[in-house]
């Protein structure tokens, strides 16, 4: 089965669900939720992501998405709000078949984009999650050296997951670290 997930309304959702011969809508929303051109043609879910904290909105995203990936196509349109903007991280994130971004009524198909995290690296993110750790304390808890430990804190720093405290003793999960490991 083909599903798509998507916060569109209108001419864009009504175009790709043709091109693509789309069997079931579920339309995400967050303030309203209004008939579209589909309802008449297609078996439709209708989902209120109800908050506006980018990591909850990820997590209701996520459990919107992985189910509906058991034995199913998942076609994922989005815009640029965002509700758009969450929903096309984690369908990047979750690994869904085809990605829509519409904008300007312009429709692209997207490629796909993965987050490639190493074990080490995914330990240290889970690690974290659970408190504000130094390198030493991170080094116990995932069963790496220091260096090895600095090495990985740096290329996740530098990709926005990881963040240090301003007395440069401690490391801390940010919000897009904790968005990556929902």
């Amino acid at each position: 089965m083909k599903i798509l997930i998507s916060n569109l309304k209108g001419k864009e959702l009504l175009d790709i669900a043709m091109k693509n011969r789309i069997d079931k809508l579920i339309s995400v929303y967050t303030n309203y939720n209004e008939t579209s051109l589909l309802d008449q043609y297609m078996t439709k879910e209708n989902i209120k992501i109800s908050t506006t904290n980018a990591i909850e909105a990820s997590k209701q995203l996520t459990d919107i998405i992985r189910p509906s990936k058991e034995d199913n196509e998942i076609y994922v349109a989005t815009d640029g709000n965002f509700l758009g903007s969450i929903l096309n991280f984690v369908a990047n994130k979750e690994g869904v078949d085809y990605i829509y971004y519409c904008f300007n009524n312009q429709t692209i198909q997207m490629p796909r984009l993965s987050i490639n995290l190493s074990k080490t690296k995914l330990k240290i993110l889970k690690t974290l999650a659970e408190s504000e750790q130094t390198a030493i304390l991170i080094g116990k808890n995932v069963g790496i050296s220091r260096a090895m430990v600095y090495k990985h804190i740096n290329i996740l720093m530098e990709d926005g997951l990881v963040g240090q405290t301003k007395q440069y003793e401690k490391y801390y999960l940010t919000n897009a670290g904790k968005m990556v490991i929902i």
